[in-house]
């Protein structure tokens, strides 16, 4: 996640199942931004025009879906207001998401994994949100956009149920596309067979959970329960 970002169509969508999922389960739910300075990236990520997807402010349908959140995000219209720490601070929904807003480390990203377990210490669900989604073998400082496989595995070692974002490819179907990141995640060992949210928000994103077998929590009536709320919110079931 870049700062940039901050109040764009893919924020709303994430942080209305975030709410949802807080209410349901009457629990702060983690998330960590993965947040990214493109400056360390290099010059052509700050070349970048991408984030600015704001129409959805003013579109009647998804300001049914959660005005508060709206109403929050049109203070972020203007590039020059998107600043991640007075939202955090000021943002209704602290009362339902603790956030770690530590940037992702590059020459330290294990000390960084720590941090981010200890600040979530009381959560037992934390939403990973990195600029792309999972990769296996993700090397460099582009690396840094990615949920890379130690840090799932880091996750659900300390009993974390984790659920990360995952931009959908513009060059595979749905269907297609998460299949092939289920059998990555099955080449690494991270096995899962809960059914994936899917926002249709252009590019479309998808909620891929992941449980450690002794969780307790069952997800799956949630999120079926969550995919029912908004016609722009689909399940599908892979396996």
């Amino acid at each position: 996640m870049q700062e940039r970002y901050l109040g764009d169509i893919h924020d709303y969508f994430k942080f209305l199942f975030l709410k949802f999922l807080s209410t349901q389960l009457n629990m702060k739910v983690g998330l960590n931004w993965y947040l990214v300075n493109p400056a360390e990236i290099g010059p052509s990520e700050l070349k970048k025009k991408d984030g600015e997807k704001r129409k959805f402010l003013h579109d009647e349908e998804l300001k049914l879906y959660d005005n508060v959140i709206i109403n929050e995000f049109k203070k972020f219209q203007k590039k020059k207001f998107r600043n991640l720490e007075l939202f955090t601070n000021e943002t209704h929904l602290k009362k339902y998401i603790n956030f770690f807003n530590e940037p992702i480390k590059f020459n330290n990203r294990k000390k960084w994994l720590e941090q981010s377990l200890y600040h979530h210490r009381n959560q037992q669900i934390i939403f990973l949100d990195p600029d792309n989604g999972f990769a296996i073998n993700k090397t460099g400082k582009n690396s840094m956009k990615y949920v890379l496989t130690e840090d799932c595995k880091t996750y659900l070692q300390n009993n974390k149920i984790i659920i990360f974002c995952q931009f959908q490819s513009f060059r595979k179907k749905t269907f297609d596309h998460l299949k092939y990141i289920f059998e990555n995640l099955n080449e690494c060992n991270i096995k899962t067979s809960m059914p994936v949210i899917r926002n249709r928000t252009g590019p479309n994103t998808f909620f891929i959970s992941i449980k450690p077998k002794q969780a307790k929590i069952n997800l799956d009536n949630i999120l079926e329960k969550y995919s029912l709320q908004y016609n722009k919110v689909e399940l599908i079931k892979v396996i």
